[in-house]
C-alpha cells in the first residue's frame, strides 16, 4: 500500500492525484523556493479508505434526505461526517504514515487539506478548519486526516454538488503532512491587488507568530502595499497587536501576549517587506499568473507555506 508521496517529487501534472496545495508546493520546491518538506496522502487513500466502503451508504443517506430542508440536510451531514471519522484505516496505511512522520524530524505536525475538486467557490466559508496545526503524535495525525477527509461533507458543499449534479464518485480529498514550524512572523501576500486585480502592486499582511489568525480573520494584521515595478513601499498600516500565536515547547499551539514594546511596532522591517515582494514576484513569474501566497519568516528568510492562483475577493 503506497499512498504517500514526497512533496518535492510533485508538479502541477499531479493535481488530480495530490490536489492543489500539494501540487503547488511540489512545484515551488522543485523550482528552488524555500518551503517546508513533507508528504502528501493522495486522493487514492481517500478512495480506498472512505469512498470504497462508504459511498453506497452515503448515497442512500442523501437519497433519503430532503436537500432543500436545512434541518434534514444538516442531520445527514452530521451522520456522514461521523461515519468518515469512525472509518477503520488499514494497518498497512497506518504503518506507512507512522514510518514517514519521524523522517520529518518534528515534535508536531501541520495537517492540511489539498483539494482535488473545487466543488464550492470558497471552501473556508463552511466554517470548518482547512488545516490542523500543532498536531502531536501519530494517533492525533490520523484524527486530523479523517477530519480533512470529512471536509467535502458539509451542508453547503453537499447542496452545491446536488444542484450541479456532481457525481458522488468525483468527491475525494488529498492531505498534506508537514513539520510544524514556528515563525517569528507570518501572513499572506498577494501579487496583485486582491480587490481590484491591479497588477502593478503587491499586498502583504503580517502578524507576529503564526499567520492562521490572519487567514481566519481573527485579528487585524499589519498591511503593506508595495509598487511592483520599483518595490517602493506605497502604503503601510500598522495595527495594534496584543496577542500572537506560536508553538509551545510540547509542540501544541499557544496564544501569547505581545510585549508592550512590540504592540504598536511593525511586524516587518522595510527590507523584509521588499524581500517578500521580490519573492512574490518570482513566484508569480514561475506560475505565469498572480498568486495568493501564505508565508512565514524563519531565521533570515521567508518560507512559503502555500501558493495558489489569486482570485479577486
Amino acid at each position: 500500500m503506497n499512498f504517500l508521496c514526497s512533496l518535492d517529487q510533485l508538479t502541477l501534472a499531479d493535481l488530480e492525484t495530490v490536489g492543489d496545495k500539494a501540487a503547488y508546493l511540489g512545484e515551488l520546491m522543485r523550482a528552488g523556493f524555500a518551503a517546508p518538506r513533507g508528504f502528501c496522502l493522495t486522493a487514492d487513500a481517500y478512495r480506498a479508505v472512505v469512498a470504497n466502503p462508504l459511498n453506497d451508504k452515503i448515497a442512500a443517506r442523501l437519497a433519503a434526505t430532503e436537500i432543500d430542508d436545512p434541518v434534514e440536510l444538516e442531520a445527514a451531514t452530521d451522520d456522514i461526517r461521523a461515519w468518515i471519522e469512525a472509518v477503520p484505516v488499514p494497518a498497512a496505511l497506518t504503518a506507512e504514515i507512522e514510518n514517514a512522520l519521524p523522517a520529518l524530524g518534528a515534535l508536531s505536525f501541520a495537517v492540511r487539506a489539498s483539494r482535488v475538486i473545487e466543488d464550492v467557490p470558497n471552501p473556508a466559508a463552511s466554517g470548518l478548519p482547512q488545516a490542523y496545526l500543532g498536531v502531536v503524535g501519530a494517533a492525533a495525525v490520523w484524527r486530523s486526516v479523517k477530519l480533512i477527509w470529512a471536509l467535502p461533507w458539509n451542508s453547503r458543499a453537499i447542496y452545491f454538488r446536488q444542484r450541479k449534479k456532481i457525481p458522488l464518485a468525483h468527491v475525494t480529498m488529498a492531505v498534506v503532512l508537514q513539520p510544524m514550524l514556528n515563525p517569528a512572523a507570518a501572513g499572506v501576500l498577494f501579487t496583485a491587488n486582491p480587490l481590484t486585480g491591479a497588477a502593478d502592486e503587491i499586498h502583504i499582511d503580517a502578524t507576529f507568530g503564526l499567520g492562521e489568525a490572519i487567514i481566519a480573520a481573527r485579528w487585524k494584521p499589519d498591511h503593506f502595499v508595495v509598487a511592483k515595478p520599483t518595490h517602493a513601499i506605497r502604503d503601510r498600516n500598522i495595527s495594534t497587536k496584543n496577542v500572537m500565536e506560536g508553538v509551545a515547547a510540547d509542540g501544541t499551539l499557544q496564544t501569547l501576549a505581545v510585549t508592550p514594546a512590540q504592540q504598536a511596532a511593525a511586524v516587518l522591517g522595510d527590507s523584509q517587506v521588499v524581500a517578500l515582494a521580490a519573492l512574490g514576484e518570482k513566484i508569480e513569474t514561475h506560475f505565469r499568473a498572480p498568486q495568493d501566497i501564505e508565508w512565514g519568516w524563519l531565521g533570515a528568510q521567508p518560507w512559503i507555506f502555500q501558493t495558489r492562483p489569486l482570485r479577486k475577493k
